[in-house]
């Protein structure tokens, strides 16, 4: 074989591969904010470890067929343009002196996105502030 025909079969055998990796399936996503403000916060009792807040959003792009098949996002909008992924944790001295963990998370399923905050002492005092996500999903 030439170096001629030598590259020309190798150039056929690149083309084929790179075009049978280009299908019409494209990646789809879909981006939500949502706010949680401190008088929203719902009590959750079921945990084992204690009780927590959360609050649950309707979300119908949340398929069956995204749930299974893609990937989902969350993020904590903090200031400006600056946003961090759950699970967060954030930590404060109470005046008494006693240290407050914050944990903030997210769960996914079908149809819903619901966001929870723990502390570690598991007191419900009032959240402190309105919380802003960002929630993304591929696929």
């Amino acid at each position: 074989m030439t170096i001629k025909t030598k590259f020309t079969a190798i150039l056929i055998v690149l083309i084929a591969f790179l075009s049978s990796c280009q299908k019409d399936d494209y990646m789809n996503s879909f981006t939500q904010d949502y706010t949680v403000y401190k008088k929203d916060w719902k009590v959750g009792t079921d945990d084992d470890s204690g009780d927590y807040f959360y609050y649950e959003f309707k979300e119908p792009n949340l398929t069956q067929d995204v749930y299974r098949n893609g990937s989902m996002q969350a993020f904590l909008l903090m200031n400006g343009d600056n946003i961090t992924p759950l699970p967060f944790d954030d930590f404060w001295i109470l005046d008494n002196g006693q240290m407050r963990t914050e944990q903030v998370t997210c769960e996914f399923r079908p149809g819903y996105v619901t966001f929870i905050l723990k502390y570690n002492t598991h007191e419900l005092d009032d959240p402190y502030y309105d919380y802003t996500f960002r929630v993304r999903f591929l696929w």
